[in-house]
């Protein structure tokens, strides 16, 4: 039986396990033997300690897991936040002018939804204009775009007509989808619903200017070629209307190698754990 993208991802994390000789319980033991250089600085794991997304407590966190998407943000991202050169990876990212700190799970309350869930991105670099970043990992070979989630169900959100305000394509897009029958959308791999929650959340607390950058990890696969797809079809159905970028870590990666003075045990843990597999 051929393996899903998504499991031989899983596979190439276990097989990097077992060679680094890290003792598993399914997922690892110690949310540090997932993670490079076995730490965190003290505010991204205050950070993460604050999101309800269970990510560092109890024996099976989320971050545990060797194919944690959380797991690969902070391996990536962390490093710059201890070397204090944020505005390096930022820069990385295409961020616009100087940025002056990094936040995990930061949240973005949407006005008036106070029972909702905020948006939480990934990561968010602050400066004049503020760059956030949506992650992902595996999530990217799954079909998982639903309606029926109560937290990115749209029909809610098209209740609140001030929160569409300068954005009528955005705000067509989400009827759209909301007019599409069964659980899923057009869109098969692109969660667009969490995307349109997250530009309304950026939108509330930022009304001036801000850029939200889609990172992704490619591996070759018919579905990487239909998930490509459908981020083009967003990017065009939204233009004009907000700064979305989209870029793939193994991207990221080339540009991270160019930089000066980067710590090789870095870049060496980076390209055997994610860059060298596929």
């Amino acid at each position: 039986m051929k393996m899903s993208t998504a499991n031989k991802i899983a596979y190439s994390q276990l097989e990097w396990a077992n060679q680094e000789k890290i003792p598993l319980e399914g997922y690892t033991k110690r949310v540090e033997d997932n993670i490079f250089d076995n730490e965190l600085h003290p505010e991204t794991k205050r950070e993460y300690k604050r999101g309800k997304g269970h990510e560092l407590d109890g024996m099976r966190a989320h971050m545990k897991a060797l194919h944690s998407s959380s797991a690969l943000v902070v391996n990536v991202f962390d490093y710059w936040r201890r070397q204090n050169r944020i505005q390096d990876i930022a820069s990385c990212l295409g961020a616009e002018g100087i940025i002056n700190s990094i936040e995990f799970e930061k949240t973005h309350p949407i006005t008036g939804m106070l029972d909702r869930t905020p948006p939480h991105l990934d990561i968010q670099f602050t400066g004049v204009v503020p760059l956030a970043v949506e992650s992902k990992f595996t999530e990217t070979y799954h079909r998982k775009t639903r309606r029926d989630n109560k937290d990115t169900n749209l029909h809610i959100y098209l209740e609140y007509g001030n929160i569409w305000v300068g954005i009528p394509k955005i705000r067509a897009l989400a009827e759209s989808i909301c007019q599409q029958s069964g659980a899923r959308t057009e869109f098969e791999y692109l969660d667009v619903p969490q995307l349109i929650k997250h530009i309304l959340g950026l939108r509330c607390s930022y009304p001036g200017r801000f850029s939200l950058v889609y990172l992704w990890y490619k591996v070759d696969s018919n579905e990487a070629e239909q998930h490509e797809d459908e981020l083009t079809r967003f990017t065009f159905r939204t233009e004009n209307e907000v700064s979305f970028k989209k870029m793939t870590y193994q991207d990221l990666f080339d540009k991270i190698n160019k930089l000066p003075d980067v710590d090789s045990t870095y870049l060496l843990y980076l390209e055997q754990r994610y860059f060298s597999v596929f």
